[in-house]
């Protein structure tokens, strides 16, 4: 869907609102004082004339459709399972799957988005400042949401782990309960952090920093998604051993518990 009149970035603004996206970007690069009607100087020149412009969007698009198709079968197949078996009983992790999968697909939505109106998928020399202004916009959600995502799948296979030994002992339900506490703080740090991670809070807004002419200061990005990462590798691999416990207290054979 082709946006509003705007200038290919590098080149000179076509509009009043490519110079002030242009002189947002001056601002938070440190070349507050250099004249925006010249435009951004980008690194990457475009290629000669003739030469094809390599562009990812069809595939991305593929696989956002993709993703959203296989969450939709499987959530849907797993629920239909439980409506119409009258042996199944509907439980806390079916509503948390709903909640999960809701949450997940707005991770692929906002890549369509991007591909629609954000220059998604092409390099910076075919978007427009337009374009590229949408594209920032986009970053800070983008960035919270698919940690509260990956948090919600956590918590709904919790709640499975709950329904399989709810008739084991009061510890487990107690040290599931636990970590569904931490993984909803985690997810709530998480959040807040990736959207006050700037001061002003207003790194999204690219326009809003030109207007102000301050540059935010920022927590660093690679820091940001290492914290995030090392405390959803540590629950990952809490999750993966939990069963094995489970399965360790069953009394069997052990040559049942290998199979």
């Amino acid at each position: 869907m082709p946006g509003p009149l705007s200038a290919i970035v590098g080149k000179p603004p076509l509009t009043a609102d490519d110079t002030l996206i242009v002189h947002g970007y001056q601002v938070l690069f440190g070349m507050g004082k250099k004249d925006p009607a010249l435009g951004l100087t980008i690194a990457k020149k475009a290629p000669p004339p003739g030469q094809p412009h390599e562009s990812d969007t069809t595939n991305i698009a593929i696989g956002c459709a993709i993703s959203m198709t296989l969450m939709t079968i499987f959530t849907g197949a797993r629920l239909y399972i439980r409506a119409t078996n009258r042996g199944l009983v509907w439980g806390w992790d079916d509503w948390a799957i709903i909640v999960a999968t809701l949450f997940s697909m707005t991770i692929p939505i906002i890549y369509c988005y991007k591909l629609v109106n954000a220059g998604g998928g092409k390099h910076v020399y075919d978007v427009t400042y337009w374009e590229l202004a949408n594209h920032q916009s986009m970053s800070t959600p983008s960035f919270a949401l698919f940690y509260v995502a990956v948090a919600a799948i956590k918590i709904s296979i919790l709640f499975f782990y709950m329904r399989l030994t709810a008739f084991a002992s009061k510890t487990w339900l107690w040290i599931h309960r636990s970590f569904i506490i931490i993984l909803l703080i985690c997810a709530l740090v998480s959040l807040l952090v990736t959207v006050f991670q700037c001061d002003p809070p207003i790194y999204a807004n690219i326009r809003e920093i030109a207007r102000r002419e301050v540059k935010p200061i920022c927590l660093p990005v690679i820091n940001m998604a290492v914290g995030f990462n090392v405390w959803h590798i540590i629950t990952d691999a809490v999750l993966l051993v939990v069963p094995f416990l489970m399965l360790w207290r069953i009394q069997m054979k052990w040559t049942t518990k290998c199979k």
